[in-house]
């Protein structure tokens, strides 16, 4: 498309001297007109370093306007520099990581965590692309800090967002006076860890192990003598496992996502507050105030393509709470899903570590 350059001379302009010069600079003309005042040519864009020096020899009273203004913004515009200034920096501002938040309740899981990916070179004001996948993040951290069963991201814009899932706390049994024990493994899997408080390593790590064989033994041989001490701790060993699932294609979720601040009048039964406000000892006989929290319920319809947002978390919560405590998953992988009778049903492939350590007492006769 060419562009042209709309050009007002005054009606006593010598015509013939000037169509004769813009002939002579080989430039061409286009729409001519003329009224009572003013004669008006356009010339192309490219032609206008020329024509200067046409309008300099002539001494010609001019004025330029450039047509494309009237219908769209010139390409040598600075309109369009501002333009592409405006939609190309939150592009480019988008590439890159700028927030890292840990949404944790402990402030030192925090420090830990924030060092921890930092040491993965996961840090604020960097290169989106360059962010490791999430299975192998959550692997990292889960291997590391036994204390999460999941840990959960999510990217908003610029920001990444890290959620440790605590484990369901262990209860330990004392047992006393019991039997010396080995430390067998209660299935298949490839060890990963150890936490030991007594005995010997029987297998080393990224070794795999098949059910009944013995992890750590509760002997410590000297020469050709066995001494007898037991063993105690956890071993720690990854495998997968196939589940199937089903699921209503309506779910009802109740999120609790506001609190209210009450303050009402003193009675006998007393309200129960999500955090009570501690009033002054004069006050506290007639008013109580606190927060309650606020529930809100929301109903989402499940489909194929909700896999990620929706079923994932689903499953991820009933599944930790079906599995032994201390269970960490590691990673994923949906192998089917479908829609029948109106439910969503499939299947998922979870690779899971968890202590696969029990007792097993030593036949007698083992340690001298």
């Amino acid at each position: 498309m060419r562009r042209l350059i709309k050009i007002q001379a005054p009606i006593s302009t010598d015509q013939l001297t000037l169509y004769k010069s813009l002939k002579d600079q080989n430039i061409e003309v286009y729409q001519l007109h003329t009224n009572e005042n003013h004669i008006s040519f356009s010339i192309q864009a490219k032609d206008l370093k020329a024509f200067r020096k046409v309008r300099k020899k002539l001494k010609l009273s001019i004025k330029l306007e450039d047509e494309l203004k009237e219908s769209t913004i010139s390409i040598y515009s600075a309109s369009v520099i501002g333009v592409i200034f405006f939609l190309v920096i939150p592009v480019i501002f988008a590439q890159f990581i700028w927030t890292i938040h840990i949404d944790s309740d402990s402030p030192e899981s925090n420090i830990l965590l924030t060092e921890q990916l930092k040491e993965m070179g996961i840090k604020e004001r960097m290169i989106a692309s360059k962010l490791p996948a999430e299975q192998e993040i959550r692997q990292k951290i889960l291997l590391k800090h036994k204390e999460y069963s999941w840990v959960h991201f999510s990217k908003s814009g610029a920001n990444f967002t890290v959620s440790p899932m605590l484990a369901p706390p262990q209860t330990e049994r004392v047992l006393e006076d019991a039997p010396a024990v080995n430390l067998v493994a209660k299935r298949s899997g490839v060890i990963t860890d150890f936490s030991l408080l007594k005995g010997v390593r029987a297998v080393e790590k990224n070794i795999a192990v098949k059910k009944g064989d013995v992890l750590v033994n509760g002997f410590v041989t000297q020469g050709n003598k066995r001494i007898i001490t037991s063993a105690e701790g956890k071993v720690y060993a990854s495998y997968w496992i196939e589940l199937s699932f089903e699921l209503p294609t309506q779910v009802a979720v109740i999120n609790p996502n506001a609190k209210e601040l009450i303050i009402q009048k003193k009675v006998d039964d007393k309200q129960i507050f999500w955090k009570e406000i501690q009033l002054p000892a004069f006050i506290q006989k007639y008013v109580q105030a606190g927060y309650v929290q606020k529930n809100h319920q929301i109903t989402y319809s499940l489909t194929e393509e909700s896999i990620e947002h929706l079923i994932r978390p689903l499953l991820f919560q009933k599944i930790i709470k079906e599995l032994p405590t201390g269970t960490q998953l590691l990673e994923d992988k949906v192998l089917q899903v479908s829609i029948q009778d109106d439910k969503v049903k499939g299947k998922i492939l979870l690779l899971i570590n968890e202590n696969i350590a029990i007792p097993h007492v030593i036949p007698q006769g083992d340690g001298a």
